[in-house]
């Protein structure tokens, strides 16, 4: 790398323009143009000024050390972590960050620090002027830095730290920050925020209503992987994919023992069709009387009326719009799918007694 590619990283990092870059060294806009594009180098005397304004050392400015520069850092948090001592971490954090003063892993390790003093300090003086550094740092990440993943980072721990202090606004104001990469982050600091809050009726609602959007997205994925993995041959995957998309269903069975109970129909005999496949007879058998007696159960409810989400299930979801609803089968008959069986079973006579019980 070469200095003008340099200063171009370092300037997007800390998010901000060329004209403004330009005003801080005071040189032109066009002269920083020139450098970020290779054109020509900044003359030797300004070398200290952009390092110092970076926060950074003259090598790396020119790419020196690059790689001795995140381990230096990785050995800063790791000295850290082994003092075991959050008035120790500061320090050692701190000192770090007299050398390396733009590195954004140091700062959100400070703040967590910083954050830890205020839930351990019995001096008020010392939470405040240790929660106002904190912030000060969150804030330093998010302003500055180019990196989603560490301002994702900065806003998890301003939304804590927020929430420990009462700010609650400022908290959900962080929270809505957060990137789509970190959508999980933005569902659990909503419900962590609420509860904070004790407004608890609506933490009920949005956990609600994130859970189903959470069920339904890995139930897709789970049923498109298991055909991929079938279709691929790679039947052991298949097998775990199914398991895990039942474990799944049965995690909403309280307050509703067959919640989605026609998939689970879908599944064991896409299971018992897999075993086939493998072939092996005694686990293909054991789906196909899962198969049956999940289907002996739906076959039970003769309503779809009665497939309504929020009525089955109050536990988990009793807030979610009474129009969705379970996938309903009005008939279900699982014996006429035994004959693609027959072959493969031939004369397995538990097979065959078991055909003869579902089919008289």
């Amino acid at each position: 790398m070469n200095i003008g590619t340099n200063i171009y990283t370092l300037r997007k990092e800390k998010k901000i323009t060329q004209a403004q870059l330009a005003e801080k060294l005071g040189v032109s806009e066009q002269a920083i143009s020139k450098w970020e594009n290779n054109q020509c180098a900044p003359d030797v005397s300004i070398f200290p000024v952009i390092a110092d304004y970076f926060g950074v050392s003259i090598d790396r400015l020119f790419g020196y050390h690059m790689n001795s520069y995140a381990e230096d850092v990785k050995a800063i948090m790791k000295a850290a972590d082994d003092s075991m001592d959050t008035y120790k971490e500061i320090e050692i954090i701190s000192e770090g960050l007299r050398k390396y003063p733009n590195s954004p892993d140091l700062k959100s390790y400070l703040a967590f620090s910083l954050s830890m003093v205020n839930r351990i300090s019995k001096d008020e003086n010392e939470k405040k002027e240790a929660v106002k550094k904190a912030i000060q740092l969150c804030t330093e990440v998010i302003d500055t830095c180019g990196d989603n993943k560490q301002v994702d980072s900065a806003l998890n721990m301003l939304t804590r730290i927020y929430n420990e202090t009462g700010n609650y606004e400022k908290a959900k104001e962080s929270i809505l920050k957060i990137s789509a990469d970190a959508y999980s982050s933005r569902i659990v600091g909503m419900v962590s925020m609420l509860g904070f809050k004790k407004s608890y009726a609506d933490q009920e609602q949005f956990a609600e209503d994130s859970l189903w959007k959470l069920y339904w997205t890995m139930s897709h994925v789970f049923e498109h992987m298991t055909h991929s993995y079938t279709i691929n041959k790679d039947y052991d995957k298949a097998i775990a994919f199914f398991d895990a998309h039942e474990k799944l269903l049965s995690v909403f069975d309280r307050g509703c023992s067959d919640f989605y109970a026609t998939y689970k129909v879908y599944a064991c005999e896409k299971k018992a069709q897999v075993y086939m496949m493998m072939g092996d007879k005694e686990k293909c058998l054991d789906e196909l009387k899962r198969f049956f007696a999940i289907a002996e159960q739906v076959r039970v409810v003769a309503k779809s009326s009665d497939f309504n989400i929020a009525v089955r299930n109050p536990m988990y979801f009793s807030n979610i719009s009474e129009e969705i609803g379970e996938e309903y089968m009005s008939s279900i008959y699982p014996e006429k799918a035994l004959g693609k069986y027959d072959a493969f079973f031939g004369d397995d006579q538990a097979y065959i007694q078991f055909k003869k019980t579902v089919t008289e």
